[in-house]
């Protein structure tokens, strides 16, 4: 047992020794392992372990076995009473070999009267001197070696001299949502504290900091926690033609809120929800990718079979855990895509709806009601092919509801002239096309961004297919290839491709339209 409390206690110096180092306080950590003289830097801490990570187990610890979270340090009172406690009192003492000056903690409380001494050491008054003090806090080598007897701490609270600013601090990870977008809890302005607001940064801070989090939750977090994005998908708002309204809106409620939060207060805070509705291939889930790109949040690409459970109950709690790690990594960013399939109307499948099914649902609209009576930044972006068949309260929670319809004949245009450039060379091959980009755009009246993208498509393979021949009848052991030169797409080839490519989505436009005028919010 004395083996492994020595253990424990010289791991609690390497530990402390290795966050001083961290955090920069080089002259602290010198006179650490100086005056203790037991080799420190000789050992260094394992992964995944380090002082702060150790005060944010014990933290979720005390929560959930008392239901509040543990008060670690509070103000010292600056009084006499205060001062002769810090001199007399104390678990720390000295051994009785003084001259070696290393530390010892003892486990028992020294009740030796102040005026008491250690053998061999000359008689002192009863309490120290400010300049005894004062020399040790300078870093002198040696200290006054009358007192080695007491328990006397060699080192000051603060740790080296008093007159060097803190680095840093910790920040308080309840706090991360106000600490994003206006300021520390002590008022220095993140920047100062290097924070990153990049996703991949704040994505490394472990669940075991998430407060609440039991064994059963902690393994619901890890599937949820597979739909996030750990790189962006490096589509940028230049990307997306058209949907100007759309993005508009999603930098109301993303962006803006981070960069000037002052604004988005009271009546004014901002949007909680989205949704875009339109035909199949019209954008909704690339400006989800901008989103995830460009606006330097936490991004969950939640499906239905993310939040769907064949086990009973566990559907509540994914959607339970969702918004509780959305909230963990705020500023953050939930889209839902194909919000039919989670969210149709309730009570109106033949022959009634599932218990599990009800009770999933019940839990969503309760989450996403909770978002928009707090100040989280957590945003809900939801996109859905099929608006008419949303329940309604879903639809009253998604305050901006904005049809993304078909492009319109000038962004008709750009599409085409973006996929079909008058000369393009990517993949080593040129290719050249002499294309009349007005009459094409006419022709495609109908024809959604991603029926547009296959035509280019279809088009572009039409010179490539002549080529085959040449090079199936290459001998394989011939290194020399012969000239590829491909023929130059034209307006005939493109128009011909139309009439074996139809659109997709034409006939429910009417509809789209018909929805928008009845549940329209922009």
């Amino acid at each position: 047992e004395e083996m492994r409390t020595e253990a424990r206690r010289k791991n609690l110096l390497i530990l402390i020794l290795h966050y001083l180092i961290e955090e920069g306080y080089v002259d602290a950590a010198n006179a650490l392992e100086q005056e203790t003289k037991l080799g420190l830097r000789g050992f260094e801490v394992c992964d995944n372990i380090d002082l702060e990570t150790i005060l944010m187990e014990y933290e979720s610890y005390y929560f959930i076995k008392f239901h509040k979270y543990p008060k670690i340090t509070k103000k010292v009172l600056d009084n006499a009473e205060n001062k002769q406690q810090l001199r007399s009192g104390g678990r720390a003492k000295r051994t009785a070999n003084s001259s070696e000056n290393v530390p010892r903690v003892k486990q028992q409380t020294v009740q030796r009267a102040v005026s008491k001494t250690s053998p061999g050491s000359t008689t002192e008054p009863k309490s120290p001197t400010k300049g005894s003090l004062r020399q040790n806090s300078d870093g002198a080598d040696t200290l006054d070696q009358s007192d080695f007897g007491l328990s006397i701490s060699g080192i000051s609270k603060t740790g080296g001299n008093g007159s060097h600013p803190r680095k840093g601090q910790i920040i308080d990870f309840h706090k991360m949502i106000q600490d994003a977008v206006r300021m520390s809890p002590d008022g220095i302005p993140l920047s100062s504290l290097n924070y990153d607001p990049d996703p991949s940064e704040r994505l490394l801070k472990p669940l075991s900091a998430f407060i609440g989090m039991t064994g059963e939750m902690r393994e619901l977090a890890m599937v949820v926690s597979k739909d996030i994005y750990l790189h962006k998908p490096n589509v940028k708002w230049d990307d997306i033609i058209g949907l100007d309204a759309a993005k508009r809106l999603v930098k109301e409620a993303v962006v803006y809120p981070i960069k000037y939060p002052e604004l988005f207060t009271g009546i004014l805070s901002p949007w909680k929800g989205l949704l875009l509705y339109g035909p199949p291939g019209t954008g909704k889930t690339l400006l989800a990718k901008a989103v995830a790109t460009e606006c330097n949040t936490t991004f969950f690409n939640i499906s239905a079979s993310t939040i769907v459970s064949k086990w009973r109950g566990d559907s509540e709690k994914l959607v339970r855990v969702l918004f509780e790690l959305a909230r963990y990594h705020a500023p953050s960013t939930i889209f839902l895509d194909e919000l039919e399939s989670v969210m149709s109307q309730r009570g109106t499948a033949p022959g009634g709806e599932h218990e599990g099914s009800r009770r999933m649902k019940t839990e969503l609209l309760v989450q996403m009601d909770g978002l928009a009576q707090s100040d989280d930044l957590v945003f809900v972006l939801a996109a859905s092919n099929l608006p008419w068949e949303l329940d309604s309260a879903m639809l009253r929670r998604l305050e901006k509801r904005i049809l993304v319809d078909l492009p319109s004949e000038e962004a008709r245009r750009v599409m085409i002239h973006h996929w079909l450039p008058p000369l393009s060379s990517s993949g080593g091959v040129k290719l050249r096309a002499d294309l009349d980009y007005s009459l094409l755009s006419q022709e495609t009246n109908g024809y959604s961004g991603s029926d547009i993208k296959l035509v280019c498509k279809e088009a572009a393979m039409r010179p490539v297919r002549k080529i085959f021949d040449a090079l199936e009848n290459h001998q394989p052991g011939n290194s020399n290839l012969p000239m590829i030169q491909l023929d130059t797409i034209t307006t005939a080839d493109f128009l011909d491709v139309i009439t074996h490519t139809k659109p997709s989505a034409k006939n429910l436009s009417q509809k789209y339209r018909a929805w928008q005028r009845e549940f329209e919010s922009v």
